[in-house]
């Protein structure tokens, strides 16, 4: 009895140490790209919460060699899709430690309604704008990107407060994005920011003025916070449109 109990252990031992090494294979550049291949392979036939997670964490690795990175991406989504909707845990994890998201976005994107993939979106994209520890604006703007080709109601909500964002991409990217979700209230805090004292980057006030040109909005009753920004190179024309000359 004893000797099965231990024999049980070194079993559970061994499986450990196996999930390990292959864990550690999979994010190495010093591994050949058919070992990565098969640890992807063997993590998966393993079909635990466990393994899926570190198969995720393939995405946080950049090997040397574009073509083969690319191959282990697309056999690791591959891999991934045909776990159908079990895997959306694991999704939802890594978004909220990698800065890599619009490949796990693309997973997600196969095996959950467009409604789950803009919540989960939204859920990463307030996560990051709460954070005060940490900044990691590529992050937003990657988030910001991938809500541009979604429709849902409640991307401008969300997206407004990061007109205010500390870092001037972001800025730029939820202007680029208002101006293709927004409506009239959208409108209204574009032009705020654009005269806002604290407002210093010249590439964000020119994609605020594109974005209220594209969006074709009337700013007319904004003629005079608008006037100081306009130069040489805008106009507000009779019917109260903003347009390049």
């Amino acid at each position: 009895m004893r000797q099965w109990i231990q024999g049980l252990f070194d079993s559970d031992l061994r499986e450990r140490r196996a999930f390990e090494k292959l864990a550690t294979k999979l994010v190495s550049k010093n591994q050949q790209h058919e070992d990565r291949m098969l640890a992807l392979e063997a993590l998966s036939e393993m079909d635990s919460e466990e393994a899926t997670a570190a198969m995720t964490r393939r995405w946080d690795l950049t090997s040397e060699k574009e073509r083969e990175d690319r191959a282990e991406k697309d056999y690791l989504a591959k891999l991934l899709v045909a776990k159908g909707g079990k895997i959306l845990p694991a999704l939802r994890a890594h978004n909220d430690r990698s800065v890599n998201v619009t490949l796990p976005i693309q997973v997600m994107r196969q095996v959950a309604s467009p409604e789950e993939v803009v919540t989960e979106i939204l859920r990463v994209l307030a996560k990051e704008g709460a954070r005060l520890a940490s900044f990691r604006p590529e992050k937003k703007v990657t988030l910001l990107r991938l809500l541009t080709d979604q429709t849902d109601g409640r991307i401008r909500d969300a997206a407004t407060p990061f007109l205010n964002d500390f870092d001037e991409s972001v800025r730029y990217e939820t202007a680029e994005l208002l101006s293709l979700k927004g409506d009239d209230s959208s409108r209204d805090v574009l032009v705020a920011r654009l005269d806002h004292d604290d407002e210093d980057s010249a590439r964000v006030r020119g994609a605020i003025l594109g974005a209220l040109s594209r969006a074709n909005w009337d700013v007319s009753g904004h003629r005079k916070a608008l006037k100081p920004h306009l130069g040489d190179q805008w106009s507000i024309d009779s019917d109260g449109n903003l347009s390049a000359k």
